[in-house]
């Protein structure tokens, strides 16, 4: 899984240089990806969650990997829970519902990544039920 995210992370920084100027300094970045089907956004996010932070169930209309930079997630998906620790990564398939958590006494620092059609939604709520 970190083979996914170092090669969806080199693409991204491979495509914006040779796509756009440097973005400025901002909580997200995005990168339009060339390609002869439907263009793509690449999306980079840094993100940290205050310890107990839970964030609501959602799903994306795109892939999404993170890795946990340092704390303890744990991750609700698909009726399953998993805890990753600083240094590890996980893939969200597209339109799958899950919800992270700062399972840890102290915040939890990620980055995330997504791949997703251009212009569409970044996220959207996960229906009833989930």
């Amino acid at each position: 899984m970190r083979l996914v995210f170092l090669a969806a992370l080199l693409l991204g920084t491979a495509v914006a240089a040779s796509a756009q100027p440097a973005p400025s300094t901002g909580a997200m970045q995005t990168y339009d990806i060339p390609t002869t089907g439907k263009p793509q956004t690449f999306y980079m996010l840094h993100r940290v969650l205050k310890p107990s932070e839970v964030l609501p169930m959602h799903s994306h209309r795109g892939v999404e990997i993170t890795w946990v930079v340092r704390g303890t997630i744990r991750l609700t998906m698909a009726g399953r829970s998993r805890i990753y620790h600083a240094g590890e990564s996980f893939l969200i398939p597209r339109g799958v519902a899950h919800s992270p958590a700062n399972a840890g006494s102290d915040e939890a620092e990620v980055a995330v990544n997504y791949i997703l059609d251009k212009g569409a939604p970044l996220s959207d709520p996960a229906p009833a039920g989930h």
